[in-house]
């Protein structure tokens, strides 16, 4: 047997060979120079959006209903029976609405965040609102209640960017499910490509101060104290009316209910 370690340089590291018993081992040194561009550029973070599914998608979703006789958690190459219209569909994704979007400031429904679980194909159309599937595909165990959406690829985000179009937005999520974000994390605010938000937009990001937030309400303003910007968001995927990007920098923790804006020099606070 042949063993083969290659360094970050590209270097073998040891060599091991049952032939001989030779065994070569090299003591780890520190490095004092940076790293190749070629490392620098594959440990670039890649981010993701969640899947977003808005409230007409939740309206004419399909959903999986319970069957005597069928197990209560299925994969791929089971069958489910699915209420709901076609639409004249035959190809869904399963998917798990996991958490509600509402517009802090005027209570609209935005859509839902929702766990991508599969795949599945019309097997048999049946007479009513009642049909058969056949799992295609599956990443995680799929149950009862679960929905079925047209399997449509996404929309490319075509909208282009307005240099000097105010945006006065709110975190409405953190990816993941955690109370605080900082660098790297993924966040989503109340404005999406219906409000002239655009892929690759960098909106200056104003954490609330704690003594303020106060009953779930924003008194920053009413308190007289300046917006001192807490860090950068990078829009990288658009949805109709919902916006997800990277904090690329930040200096305060940030919350569901901080403030996403556009740069301090193309916006006034109101």
């Amino acid at each position: 047997m042949l063993l083969l370690l290659s360094g970050l340089s590209g270097a073998v590291a040891a060599v091991v060979s049952e032939a001989d018993e030779a065994v070569t081992q090299l003591i780890p040194a520190v490095r004092r120079s940076a790293l190749p561009q070629t490392v620098q550029r594959a440990q670039q973070i890649r981010p993701v959006a969640p899947l977003l599914i808005n409230a007409m998608q939740l309206r004419r979703a399909l959903r999986i209903v319970a069957t005597p006789g069928r197990p209560a958690l299925m994969s791929k190459g089971d069958r489910v029976a699915v209420e709901g219209d076609l639409h004249g569909v035959t190809e869904f994704r399963i998917v798990r609405p996991s958490l509600k979007l509402l517009d802090p400031l005027s209570g609209e429904h935005l859509g839902d965040e929702a766990i991508a679980l599969g795949k599945a194909m019309l097997q048999r159309e049946g007479t009513g609102r009642a049909h058969n599937f056949i799992i295609s595909a599956s990443t995680q165990e799929i149950m009862p209640g679960d929905l079925l959406i047209p399997a449509i690829a996404p929309v490319a985000n075509s909208a282009t960017i307005r240099h000097g179009a105010a945006v006065n937005a709110r975190i409405i999520s953190i990816a993941g499910g955690a109370t605080h974000a900082a660098q790297d994390h993924v966040i989503g605010i109340n404005k999406g490509a219906r409000d002239n938000v655009a892929a690759g937009m960098s909106l200056a990001l104003i954490a609330t101060p704690a003594a303020h937030r106060v009953a779930g309400k924003d008194t920053q303003q009413a308190s007289g104290s300046s917006e001192n910007e807490s860090g950068r968001l990078l829009i990288f995927h658009v949805y109709d009316s919902v916006s997800y990007g990277l904090v690329t920098g930040s200096v305060d923790a940030l919350q569901v209910g901080d403030k996403a804006l556009a740069p301090s020099t193309e916006y006034t606070p109101h």
